[in-house]
């Protein structure tokens, strides 16, 4: 495990008091999380269709790789080989670790409906690594997940970096998806209740001078205690192994000190694909650079992954006094902030849907014009600093697609004519799991092919990758 160390080191001061994990929950003994609520907040465009339809198992998306023939709008495939080899590691049956997939975004990453199809069409492929980060209680008004119920009494107080906050911003200590939760109250309690299996949880917190304590529950039974009181402000995580199946996870703070909570990693024992739902509502590529970079270094190398998609670009395209040398320097700073917290990751920039405006004079929906300018630095960032980049506008089919997807019988995007519907999302999200996989094939194809008559078995090997050029690190 990657993160053996970082739980045989951790120093909690944590007394673990034995208890059956993994039964099936109880109502006893629930104290102030006895009050669940009902079913979780759904997105919007979400929320008027039948909410066993909506939670069900969403369609999944074609594993297989497409015909040669078929256009492909994943570009700098090259930059992904380290990528490409984590995976060819994991279905050799090679060293024991996930293949472990980070995606920050916006709304669009947010509402894990596209995420989650992408997650499910490579661990159909590679094999179910587990759920990977979510949160402990309700982030934000609204919050829905694929799989998940969220909750939290009124004394656990969420907060996100501000848009005026400055960069950098010595207060950005908000974890790994952005977003803390913060109580001091006896008694205040955060859960969520996850509907897959995992057997590996990991819970990320804060431990700073003075901090306080919480008791863990599993299933509505107390498991263990963690104390985040530490001489020093850093990153804490405590790990527990529970019984491979859904879970009840739950925080209560005992009152003796600030507790801070970032959320919690599940995985599972047997090896697979791993993917990360890190999105915020509102979020542009100024918003992770709001953080603490030594903090987001801790987070996003505490989590070891292999691949680290940035997925913004909607909210920079409405921004009217947003430049593009700004927006340059700033996409190409979080960048090389992904490459220094994750040297070994592969880096794609997922470029934004289709985005349309209303024009007045001419009375209808028009793409924007502004989005195709943002799109443009993207590309050029990406082939800059040795990142991918996947093409999801045209993938959608270009111009005048999301108006087009709005009008249909069965609408894939929303009459916001921003963001898609369940339908909308799960297509292009097939698209780019599904490009990225022939990729894959292309690359293991290529790899096998002897270069210079050498053979593998002779020890003839491919050319490592091209370093970018004004001395960037390859993510």
């Amino acid at each position: 495990m990657h993160r053996s160390a970082l739980v045989v080191g951790l120093a909690l001061a944590a007394s673990v008091q034995c208890a059956p994990v993994g039964m099936a929950p109880r109502s006893a003994g629930l104290g102030p999380a006895e009050a669940r609520e009902g079913p979780a907040s759904l997105p919007d465009g979400v929320a008027r269709a039948d909410a066993a339809t909506v939670l069900a198992e969403l369609p999944p998306a074609d594993a297989g790789v497409p015909a040669p023939d078929e256009p492909s709008y994943l570009e700098n495939t090259d930059h992904l080989e380290r990528f490409f080899r984590t995976l060819e590691a994991l279905e050799g049956g090679g060293p024991e670790e996930h293949v472990r997939i980070l995606q920050f975004g916006d709304s669009h990453t947010a509402s894990d409906l596209g995420v989650s199809v992408f997650r499910k069409t490579l661990q159909t492929r590679f094999g179910d690594g587990g759920r990977g980060f979510v949160p402990i209680g309700k982030p934000w008004k609204g919050f829905w997940r694929r799989d998940l119920r969220v909750g939290n009494s009124r004394e656990f107080v969420p907060s996100k970096a501000k848009a005026t906050a400055p960069i950098p911003n010595p207060n950005g200590v908000f974890g790994l998806s952005g977003v803390r939760m913060d109580a001091l109250a006896a008694g205040a309690s955060a859960w969520t209740d996850v509907g897959v299996s995992f057997s590996r949880l990991d819970v990320d917190y804060w431990k700073q001078p003075g901090g306080g304590s919480v008791d863990l529950l599993v299933d509505h039974v107390r498991v263990a205690q963690v104390a985040s009181r530490s001489p020093t402000a850093k990153s804490g995580y405590f790990h527990l192994d529970v019984a491979d199946s859904p879970h009840s996870v739950e925080i209560r703070v005992r009152g003796d000190g600030p507790v801070r909570i970032f959320g919690m990693d599940l995985e599972r024992t047997q090896r697979g694909v791993v993917v990360d739902t890190l999105g915020i509502v509102g979020a542009q590529i100024f918003t992770p650079l709001r953080w603490v970079a030594s903090h987001f270094d801790e987070q996003v190398g505490w989590r070891k992954p292999d691949l680290v998609i940035l997925a913004y670009g909607t909210n920079e395209a409405v921004e009217t006094e947003l430049t593009d040398a700004r927006y340059e320097r700033a996409l190409t700073e979080l960048v090389k902030r992904v490459a220094h917290a994750a040297p070994n990751a592969s880096c794609l920039l997922l470029g934004p849907p289709d985005l349309a405006r209303w024009n007045d004079e001419t009375e209808e929906w028009a793409t924007s014009g502004r989005l195709l300018e943002i799109m443009a630095l993207q590309r050029r960032v990406a082939s800059a600093l040795g990142c991918a980049y996947y093409d999801q506008f045209a993938a959608m089919g270009g111009k005048g697609s999301i108006s087009a997807w709005a009008a249909e019988p069965e609408p894939r995007a929303l009459r916001d004519h921003v963001h898609l519907t369940k339908t909308g999302y799960a297509d292009v999200a097939t698209h780019f799991a599904t490009d990225l996989l022939r990729a894959y094939e292309a690359w293991r194809k290529t790899e096998a092919t002897p270069e210079d008559g050498g053979t593998p078995e002779d020890g003839g090997s491919l050319a490592e990758p091209t370093a970018p050029p004004n001395g960037a690190r390859d993510p």
